[in-house]
């Protein structure tokens, strides 16, 4: 076994478990049973197992920060953009279940918070100033684009955190793609009402630029 091959191995081991059990009670010796591997390979190729965690974390919000950050700088409105940067959010979120479970773990009083926090601020910067350069309306008020920013946000993790709630409730599978296809439409929706307010509170020139 090459020595990439036992990398990825210790760090898929290291997410499920992470995601399955928490970072606190996992334990450097079932990541080795279930990578297969020695433990001293472990700590030869992560040191220890936060040094693990961090490389899940970094790997996560690498490829998140990309995917979203592809559809706020691609063409379009605004409005066109979010749509796109909402529906791959979503996607992103169904295809890496472990992420929901360690992220919301984290955000929830892990040692690791601040790591994750520092992922999420530049993007957060972007669609920050997107909406105060698009709409000024959004500069304070009730509609202030950190308040629309926090409910799009929560809209969309929310999905994925409460998906076994959701289930029991709706008697659907939140993750079935004709399921996710109804959030992805819902969202959209919600994004046209309040741009529709945004535009008569503020009908000036360059809307969707």
């Amino acid at each position: 076994m090459s020595s990439i091959d036992t990398r990825g191995k210790i760090l898929e081991a290291a997410d499920d478990l992470f995601a399955e059990v928490g970072y606190d009670a996992a334990t450097t010796r079932e990541i080795a049973a279930r990578s297969g591997v020695n433990k001293a390979l472990i700590h030869y190729h992560f040191e220890n197992k936060e040094a693990l965690l961090v490389c899940i974390l970094d790997r996560y919000y690498e490829r998140l920060i990309a995917t979203l950050s592809e559809s706020m700088v691609s063409e379009g409105t605004l409005v066109e953009r979010i749509e796109r940067l909402l529906d791959a959010y979503l996607d992103f979120y169904s295809e890496n279940r472990n992420f929901t479970r360690t992220i919301q773990r984290e955000v929830a009083g892990g040692k690791y918070v601040e790591q994750i926090w520092a992922h999420m601020l530049p993007l957060y910067q972007i669609g920050i100033d997107a909406l105060h350069d698009t709409y000024p309306a959004t500069r304070s008020g009730d509609l202030a684009a950190e308040q629309l920013l926090t409910s799009f946000y929560g809209m969309v993790t929310s999905y994925f955190t409460y998906g076994d709630t959701l289930r029991f409730l709706t008697k659907e599978d939140p993750y079935s793609k004709s399921e996710l296809q109804k959030r992805k439409a819902h969202l959209h929706r919600m994004l046209e009402i309040i741009e529709e307010t945004l535009r008569k509170e503020d009908p000036g020139p360059g809307q969707g630029s």
